[in-house]
């Protein structure tokens, strides 16, 4: 039963490709590979630019500054059809991101077939390379989840002991079997229990839906947000008439305005804290130099 309803719940589209330069590969815990794309947004002379660096173009810039988005797609996309999305956020938010395919898909479609563990091990590798490799504080990482993203982004902030920064659920469902019918409580075979990680996720939580959603029907962001604790909840953007798969661009700007709201009052002072507690438990610097002086 597992193996259908994963067959049925994955449909990855025909593979869409990147330029080779923009793509970063990742390991996963399971032994595969996995490609991502990273996302630099820098103001100049008050020209917003987001664009793409490569891995060694990341050595050289400053990933740890300002805010990161992990980016989780939803079900019919892959890297390829989602760039200019993640471009568009980056510019309008003033964010960096990084977004991944899952196994199975995009680039990575002969590493599948997609399945639920594989998907929190994506993510798990996405965000072990943001912060180990690119020495990003967790206070600056957002998670983003769209639709069948909400899954491994609930599982990830509910997991973590990390004080991430803040996550975002668009359009996102209880758990799988609940788009079908709200069995009341999660039954065998089930995949991707938000419900259940909610209660357990401990930052700042923006929930974003249309009130007529076909796919995932409203009410699931709606029983989400009460299952949230409440040190978690943030006043949700519910977006009238808005359906599923695009934010149409009637709606753009209050989309980008409540998520710039989110990000200014629940993350950045987030971000202050953490910084502030650093320096708190840091020796001071004529300290440091000395103990390095006396290390070489």
């Amino acid at each position: 039963m597992g193996d259908t309803v994963s067959s049925l719940l994955f449909q990855p589209p025909p593979p869409t490709k990147l330029k080779e330069e923009k793509i970063i590969w990742l390991k996963t815990k399971g032994g595969y590979r996995i490609p991502g794309f990273y996302i630099s947004y820098k103001s100049s002379g008050g020209v917003d630019v987001s664009r793409s660096l490569s891995r060694e173009e990341l050595q050289c810039s400053s990933p740890e500054q300002g805010i990161t988005i992990l980016y989780s797609h939803a079900n019919a996309e892959d890297l390829g059809s989602i760039y200019p999305w993640c471009k568009f956020l980056s510019k309008m938010l003033r964010v960096n991101l990084f977004a991944y395919d899952y196994a199975g898909y995009g680039m990575a479609y002969d590493k599948g077939p997609p399945a639920e563990d594989n998907c929190y091990s994506d993510i798990e590798a996405a965000y072990h390379f943001l912060r180990n490799m690119l020495n990003i504080p967790a206070s600056n990482i957002v998670l983003y989840g769209r639709s069948l993203g909400s899954g491994p982004s609930c599982h990830l902030a509910a997991g973590t002991k990390d004080q991430i920064g803040g996550l975002i659920l668009h359009a996102p469902f209880l758990s799988v079997y609940r788009i079908v019918v709200d069995t009341g409580c999660t039954v065998y075979g089930d995949k991707f229990p938000n419900i259940d990680y909610a209660p357990m996720i401990e930052t700042p939580t923006l929930l974003i839906h249309g009130t007529n959603d076909q796919i995932v029907p409203f009410y699931h962001s709606e029983k989400l947000y009460e299952a949230l604790n409440k040190g978690s909840r943030v006043k949700p953007l519910f977006i009238e008439g808005m359906g599923h798969n695009n934010v149409h661009a009637a709606v753009r700007g209050m989309f980008v305005m409540r998520i710039v709201e989110f990000l200014q009052e629940h993350v950045e002072p987030g971000i202050d804290r953490a910084k502030s507690i650093s320096m708190k438990h840091s020796p001071p610097l004529r300290q440091r130099i000395a103990v390095k002086t006396l290390g070489s």
